[in-house]
């Protein structure tokens, strides 16, 4: 089923029971449904360093899923691991997908004691891996989930086959229009305190959003809402890492991992200009820039990100 015609199933369900339960089911059977389309299942597990975390793997029953490689998938600031899905999907199959909710966001554990620095969610991230007993692994992270990829690629370059930075921060070159914004507004676009802020927090970070029905939207506002609060104290602590700012800080030049650099060009939080940046710093990397695209590529267009990336992994294979 499309996904188009899944949503639209799924609406007639909610039309059809009309109360708001209805639409928190809906909800979880569409995102269900989809998560089993890309061939992703949930799991839970605490690590060594008291994480409880929520992930999505790839399926344990998929055929020669031993012989397959392994790519760790990072959301940025503010989502989860259902950013992903779709693009999971155009690849499911090639792949061994590790999707994790970071420490902060969605279903993993998220308090206001954390240090949510670069350094420490690579740290956890590393961590995890261990206990999956995962040694080598493509990484890939968009946006503060790119930052935290240059962040696990410096503390175990040895583990790391390629990385992808989508729409990375890390340089952290914010647009003009965005920082405006910061510096003339009491609140973030990026965190919503209620649930209809939402629809701005997606203009600014889509330039091509995903088909979902207004239902889906109301309740993923209502739990970024919820967690509004972490919100705030992740954002604090990215603002105050210096794992955000990298450029000429003879960071960059040292990591020597093959890195596709892949951005949407209508990108208003972190400009396109960060491409050639990261091209400049990086030693072993090629960039890929998708035209019409915001600043969640993966989301917008998982077909042509998938592409990208399967060229890029394809050479990067050891």
């Amino acid at each position: 089923m499309q996904p188009k015609h899944l949503f639209l199933f799924i609406l007639c369900t909610v039309f059809l029971n009309g109360c708001e339960d209805a639409a928190r089911w809906a909800y979880d059977n569409g995102l269900s449904m989809e998560k089993s389309r890309a061939g992703l299942e949930d799991r839970t597990l605490t690590t060594a360093d008291g994480i409880e975390w929520h992930l999505l793997v790839s399926e344990q029953n998929s055929e020669n899923i031993s012989d397959k490689e392994t790519v760790l998938l990072i959301h940025g600031f503010s989502a989860d691991s259902s950013n992903w899905i779709r693009f999971a999907n155009e690849l499911e199959g090639d792949f061994v997908f590790v999707v994790p909710d970071l420490p902060g966001h969605g279903q993993t554990t998220r308090t206001l004691d954390l240090d949510y620095t670069m350094a420490a969610q690579a740290s956890r991230l590393l961590t995890l891996m261990d206990a999956l007993d995962i040694q080598q692994f493509h990484v890939a992270g968009n946006s503060m989930g790119g930052a935290i990829s240059l962040a696990i690629a410096q503390q175990a370059p040895e583990r790391v086959l390629s990385m992808g930075l989508v729409d990375s921060a890390g340089l952290t070159r914010q647009t003009e229009e965005f920082k405006n914004v910061l510096a003339k507004s009491e609140s973030n676009p990026l965190i919503p305190h209620k649930a209809e802020q939402f629809q701005t927090t997606l203009k600014w970070a889509m330039e091509e959003p995903p088909y979902m029905p207004g239902f889906f939207i109301d309740i993923m506002g209502q739990k970024k809402a919820e967690n509004s609060h972490v919100a705030e104290k992740i954002w604090q602590d990215l603002m105050d890492d210096p794992g955000m700012v990298l450029e000429d800080k003879n960071v960059l030049p040292a990591i020597q991992t093959p890195t596709l650099v892949l951005w949407g060009r209508e990108d208003r939080l972190l400009g396109v200009d960060n491409v050639d940046a990261f091209l400049e710093e990086l030693p072993q990397s090629r960039a890929v820039i998708l035209d019409g695209i915001g600043h969640v590529p993966m989301a917008e267009v998982p077909g042509k990100s998938a592409d990208a990336f399967r060229a890029f992994w394809r050479e990067a294979r050891p």
